[in-house]
């Protein structure tokens, strides 16, 4: 190979890099351009979403006091409900909501759904508890049924 040929093959290569280098310029160019396209169309709808978030906010704002009030006149109805049942029917409403929620614990079922079987227990131990005349207070870490009675010892 001659000293022209030579310089001929490192003109060629460094053509051909250059051509390469180019074509990646270029190549990144065009993704950067689509990316700049993609964010500024994002920003463009961050106020309309901002926008949204604030009234559905403000809506379940102005709802919430009256679901509030809903939701705490059902609790006292079924209070009442359960209130009238007698003892032994609670009980076992209680002792079986917490079996349900036992056996969904020790299953791995999730926290909620454990949460939800064992509110029918907590809402009978309530009515139990607040009943009139309820046998399930105490007088000094005596129970109710024992407290102001001798026991034969």
């Amino acid at each position: 190979m001659t000293t022209t040929e030579a310089n001929s093959s490192v003109t060629e290569t460094a053509d051909a890099a250059r051509d390469a280098g180019d074509e990646i310029a270029d190549e990144a160019r065009s993704r950067v351009g689509l990316i700049r396209v993609t964010v500024e169309g994002a920003v463009e709808h961050v106020p309309a979403v901002l926008e949204k978030a604030r009234t559905g906010a403000e809506r379940v704002a102005e709802r919430l006091p009256d679901a509030a009030a809903r939701a705490r006149l059902g609790v006292e109805e079924t209070t009442i409900t359960l209130q009238a049942l007698p003892d032994p029917t609670l009980r076992l409403l209680a002792a079986a909501s917490l079996g349900l929620a036992t056996g969904l614990c020790l299953a791995g079922a999730s926290r909620l759904l454990v949460l939800a079987a064992s509110a029918p227990a907590l809402l009978a131990g309530g009515a139990m508890a607040t009943r009139p005349g309820s046998t399930l207070g105490g007088v000094r870490g005596r129970p109710a049924r024992l407290a102001g009675k001798e026991t034969d010892r």
